[in-house]
């Protein structure tokens, strides 16, 4: 049964920032740089358009398996399963059986389905002994099924992925019946299994296995992330549920599109697969407690998500589920709600199907790089100067970097720690692209500590570049208290919001505006909105409190309607007087690095730094 992978609980801790490590975050070792390129580089075209329903095979009863598999509590005389939260119209049904496998490609065909995306765990489990008999039945009815891949058998263990993989493609992926898009057999990858190693292991796997199994996989990530479009094939989520929960009918249609219009534009810019999953409800209350309880209001729910999809266009359409009995989540004709749901989606289905194609865009953004003529004048600006990225690095500003043709060098912590090595006449600059965690030690306790004080301190340029709001915060032993003595000065939470020193979400009776200093970066826009959604942790540069003598250039500020400063979300200063003293930093929010601006923010950044 799928784990609700929705609900981000983010711990708010008064005075300081809460610690939401990444799930199955990037980050980029030396080594792998060459890796990352090329899957930044993979772009897709021509994509068939499909609507598929996730389906579970893994359905038992003692008169086919010889006894009860995920059925429990079976009262058929009362129309009850204790497992399952509606009756099914074939009762508790055997997955193996050929009459149900049967049924369920007849009413496929009449909900104008294309296919099923089949639950996958093991070589020779039971999911898969049913999967040769579902294939071979999907192709006598026009009918198309790919695996979803649940969980990795060895956390942390790519091999085990790759042979995984291996298995699934050489046994299922030249069937007639098996989805491929270009030739390459398709796999969606569920979260679990997404999150069971990290995001550059994964590039790794598919690296493996399109080099090891010909012609590859097309993979499709549980994730409607920038990251992941980046790396994957194309993007998905499992469920909605979490996000309609408690929502009036008429909100629905607009919660949808809020969800994957973000992540849409991105898959759009990487030109990736585009995938809308839709549910006609979830209640899994009979199976965990409290759960959730998602209404179907007797298929208007279902429907107004139907509507933003067709409104939305993507490439695939995906239903959650064809006979998700456990969480109520099925359009399987039940006892309860008979076949409305195989009538809705054929209704849908066709519409869907007479849109016009989802039209090609050209990259933009991140995802365009730069120009040639951008390149080159950073290139002259950068003569014989070698920037280097410090370990852990995952955010926008690793992707821009190796797009941008200037020498970048991703450092090992021995490499870090070895004062020798880490100075400003080797690397004028130095980027820290991590999260709120960061590597202190190589061989002893704060080895790489005392280098960056002491690259600092030799008149170093240390660039704050984080994918979470505050750099240096954590190192391996927890919250570390480095940060002000790398020349970063962030204000924090308060109580209360307070102009100027942070805040974990703005004033709801404010309206937040960054300013920026367009003399220095002139690509941008004079005024960019503060952001309305995702994790708004605000954490400004407290620039304006140096003692006297510092060099210190505010560069995008934030002020609300009332012209009040906030503080600043990207600042340079040179320290003169204060220690790091002879050390130079520049911070910029991360959130500024999640803007479509981005591109031109960092490519201004550098070119002024570069002077």
């Amino acid at each position: 049964m799928k784990i609700l992978h929705l609900l981000l609980i983010l711990c708010l801790i008064t005075g300081c920032n809460a610690k939401v490590p990444p799930a199955g975050a990037l980050a980029v070792a030396p080594q792998q740089v060459e890796l990352l390129k090329q899957r930044a580089a993979v772009r897709w075209d021509n994509l068939p358009r499909k609507t598929l329903a996730f389906y579970y095979g893994w359905y038992g009863n003692p008169s086919v398996s010889g006894s009860w598999v995920h059925w429990e509590n079976v009262e058929s005389e009362k129309k009850q399963i204790g497992s399952s939260t509606h009756f099914p119209t074939l009762g508790a049904y055997d997955s193996n059986d050929p009459k149900v496998i049967e049924q369920h490609c007849l009413w496929a065909k009449q909900a104008g389905l294309d296919g099923f995306i089949v639950t996958w765990w093991r070589p020779n489990d039971f999911h898969d002994k049913g999967l040769p008999r579902l294939l071979d039945a999907a192709a006598k009815h026009g009918l198309q099924v790919c695996v979803y891949y649940e969980v990795v058998p060895d956390v942390n263990d790519i091999h085990s992925i790759v042979k995984d993989f291996g298995y699934i493609l050489n046994t299922y992926g030249k069937h007639p019946a098996y989805i491929r898009i270009q030739d390459k057999p398709v796999i969606f990858i569920y979260s679990r299994a997404l999150g069971q190693v990290s995001m550059m292991q994964w590039i790794e796997v598919l690296d493996k296995v399109n080099k090891t199994y010909p012609p590859g996989v097309f993979a499709i990530a549980d994730q409607l992330s920038r990251m992941a479009s980046r790396l994957f094939d194309g993007i998905h989520t499992y469920n909605i549920c979490g996000q309609l929960e408690g929502k009036p009918v008429s909100e629905i249609g607009s919660v949808v599109e809020g969800i994957y219009q973000p992540p849409f534009n991105d898959a759009d810019s990487y030109q990736r697969l585009t995938c809308l999953t839709v549910i006609p409800g979830y209640d899994d209350t009979k199976i965990r407690k409290p759960g959730i309880n998602t209404q179907r209001f007797n298929g208007d729910s279902y429907r107004q998500q139907w509507d933003a999809a067709l409104k939305m266009n993507p490439h695939w359409v995906l239903i959650t589920s064809f006979n998700e009995w456990h969480e109520g989540s099925e359009i399987e004709p039940s006892e309860e709600h008979g076949d409305l749901y195989i009538r809705l989606t054929a209704d849908y289905t066709r519409r869907f199907n007479a849109l016009p194609p989802r039209p090609a865009r050209p990259a933009s953004g991140a995802a365009a790089g730069l120009s040639q003529q951008e390149k080159e004048k950073l290139k002259a600006r950068y003569v014989g100067k070698k920037i280097a990225v410090l370990p852990g690095a995952q955010s926008e500003a690793v992707y821009w970097l190796l797009t941008s043709d200037l020498e970048t060098e991703f450092l090992t912590a021995e490499q870090c720690a070895d004062k020798r090595v880490l100075t400003p006449q080797n690397y004028p600059y130095l980027v820290y692209a991590s999260n709120e965690a960061y590597q202190s030690r190589s061989k002893s306790k704060g080895d790489i500590d005392d280098a960056l004080e002491n690259y600092l301190k030799a008149g170093g340029c240390l660039i704050a570049l984080s994918n979470e709001p505050f750099p240096f915060y954590y190192n391996e032993d927890g919250p570390s208290g480095k940060a002000n003595s790398f020349g970063l000065r962030l204000g924090s939470s308060m109580p209360q919001p307070v102009p100027g020193l942070g805040f974990e979400r703005p004033p709801s009776n404010l309206q937040l505006t960054f300013r920026v200093e367009t003399s220095l970066l002139p690509s941008l826009p004079a005024a960019i909105p503060f952001p309305s959604e995702g994790d708004l942790r605000w954490r400004p540069f407290l620039g304006r409190g140096l003692p006297a003598g510092n060099e210190y250039q505010p560069l995008i500020s934030l002020y609300d309607n009332q012209n009040r400063w906030w503080g600043d979300g990207a600042a340079w200063v040179h320290y003169k007087t204060t220690e790091p003293k002879e050390g130079k930093v520049v911070y910029v929010w991360f959130r500024l690095l999640d803007t479509p601006h981005a591109n031109k923010l960092l490519y201004d950044l550098f070119y002024w730094l570069g002077r």
